[in-house]
């Protein structure tokens, strides 16, 4: 006959056993987990680090800085054919376009008024955006600053350019920064995509067959340029609006031409 006091002391060591066997393996997941979550940190830490803190990008800190600025500027005078405040222009459906080419008189091919059509636009959105450069430089340098870094600023300057594709804001900002190491800067480039370019070169190109022949074939031009469309609109004086436009991007440059006109009624009898 088995003693009870031996059962249950059998049983106690059965349960005690089951026990150690459970609290064993539980000790086994944890410590297993935790390795696993070592091995994930050390893995992807440098991943994590910058999803926190973010290195800064000069270039496109700058960009997003300055075109609120660019942007309505650049749309104005898109429409006004490359002039915020433009002379000798026509009025054409509540909006002053600047006149590239132009003659008051008959049978004659205009003279070009703006041979640099791209340069100009340049210029003038350089000086429209003067004081909004200054404060994006301020800020890029009190931004390393709040992050705790040493800033040197040497004299600084900007110009706007347009290159394919882009519109490029050149900072000259001679800039180094230190925290731990030292890094050292001569100038940023903010670029914000656009197509002005090719259009601003599409309508000199415009401007010149105006002035030597007197009109234009706007067909090769929409060949060339698939994304391209020409709409040109002749008016009763002889005038003829041009309206460029990328399809793409939606973007558009307006300017008018006088050229080779004739007088109203003329070849008609």
């Amino acid at each position: 006959m088995i003693n009870s006091n031996d059962y249950k002391h059998k049983k106690l060591k059965e349960n005690m056993s089951n026990l150690n066997k459970r609290g064993q393996l539980t000790i086994f997941i944890i410590v297993a987990v935790v390795i696993l979550s070592v091995i994930l940190v050390l893995l992807f830490y440098p991943k994590i680090k910058v999803a926190i803190s973010g290195d800064l990008n000069p270039d496109s800190y700058l960009a997003k800085c300055i075109e609120p600025a660019i942007k309505p500027k650049l749309d104005l005078m898109a429409k006004q054919g490359g002039y915020l405040n433009p002379e000798g222009f026509l009025f054409y459906q509540n909006t002053r376009i600047k006149y590239l080419c132009y003659t008051p008189e008959f049978y004659k091919v205009c003279q070009v008024q703006q041979p640099m059509i791209k340069a100009h636009v340049e210029q003038e959105l350089t000086k429209v955006v003067a004081d909004k450069a200054k404060i994006c430089m301020d800020n890029l340098k009190k931004e390393y600053e709040s992050r705790g870094y040493s800033v040197m600023v040497g004299k600084s300057d900007y110009k706007v350019e347009m290159v394919p594709g882009k519109i490029r804001i050149n900072f000259e900002m001679p800039m180094s920064i230190t925290k731990e190491t030292t890094q050292t800067y001569k100038e940023f480039n903010a670029d914000l995509n656009s197509q002005m370019y090719d259009l601003l070169m599409i309508a000199q190109s415009i401007v010149e067959f105006e002035s030597t022949l007197g009109d234009s074939e706007t067909l090769i031009y929409m060949q060339y340029y698939p994304d391209l469309r020409v709409d040109k609109t002749k008016l009763s004086d002889g005038t003829k609006v041009y309206k460029l436009t990328n399809v793409v991007t939606k973007e558009s440059f307006t300017f008018a031409s006088r050229s080779l006109s004739w007088p109203p009624g003329y070849g008609t009898g």
